[in-house]
């Protein structure tokens, strides 16, 4: 289906928003994905659809960081407010199930944020009283992506907080630095008791996956999103 790009915010330097608005309603579940393709492009990519799922949706969001060698998202900076794109889907196990009973954790990796930002929107916005914890892990403090809405909700709702660990220091930066850590975890969320769902690069997900072992989280509570149904020929 094609789908018009209604607006475009830059996010971070090497990070966008895309607004798009789709030909004909589409209904998705929280922590899915769409396949983009453009015109003149004989390859597509798979990107999560970074707000709530619902059905018969008239709008999407996408957080998507820009490669600029990157066989497909290095088209994107040039896209401009009234293009159109294709969208097929959505795709994806990685499902966020609101019917959970538990608390929710959120571990996220760079530009893995966008997912989880699907599932604190799917959260907040039906009304719930689960408590959602997010910990956003970032190379240096000007990647931090949402940075604004971040800020906006942990003062508009009493049960959503985060925390940023900043890979890199700065002077500036007064909270957690380095990589992810069990001390860090263990601050942050304390009796392990919420239903973790954790996004980023690899080595990210197998590190925090490996924390919440440690600290005695089972399987049945750590959603992964692996992006196991990414075919080889979608490129970054």
């Amino acid at each position: 289906m094609k789908a018009t790009i209604k607006q475009i915010i830059k996010e971070t330097p090497r990070v966008l928003t895309f607004v798009v608005e789709p030909e004909t309603s589409v209904s998705f579940k929280t922590g899915q994905a769409m396949r983009w393709n453009l015109p003149g492009l004989k390859i597509g990519r798979l990107f999560s659809v970074a707000c709530a799922g619902g059905e018969n949706m008239h709008e999407l969001r996408f957080t998507i960081r820009i490669f600029e060698d990157g066989k497909f998202t290095s088209h994107l900076r040039g896209l401009k407010v009234g293009d159109s794109i294709e969208l097929s889907g959505p795709y994806g196990n990685f499902i966020f199930e609101d019917t959970r009973m538990h608390d929710v954790g959120l571990i996220a990796g760079g530009s893995g944020i966008s997912v989880l930002r699907a599932i604190y929107c799917n959260v907040l916005e039906k009304d719930t009283k689960h408590k959602v914890h997010l910990v956003f892990s970032v190379l240096n403090i000007d990647e931090v992506i949402y940075k604004d809405e971040l800020a906006e909700l942990a003062k508009k709702y009493p049960n959503f907080t985060y925390t940023i660990v900043v890979t890199k220091p700065h002077p500036s930066w007064q909270g957690h630095t380095g990589f992810v850590t069990k001390g860090i975890f263990d601050q942050e969320f304390k009796d392990y008791k919420e239903e973790f769902y954790i996004c980023g690069p690899q080595a990210f997900i197998d590190c925090s996956e490996g924390l919440l072992h440690e600290a005695g989280v089972t399987d049945d509570r750590i959603h992964i999103d692996h992006w196991t149904f990414y075919a080889p020929k979608l490129m970054k």
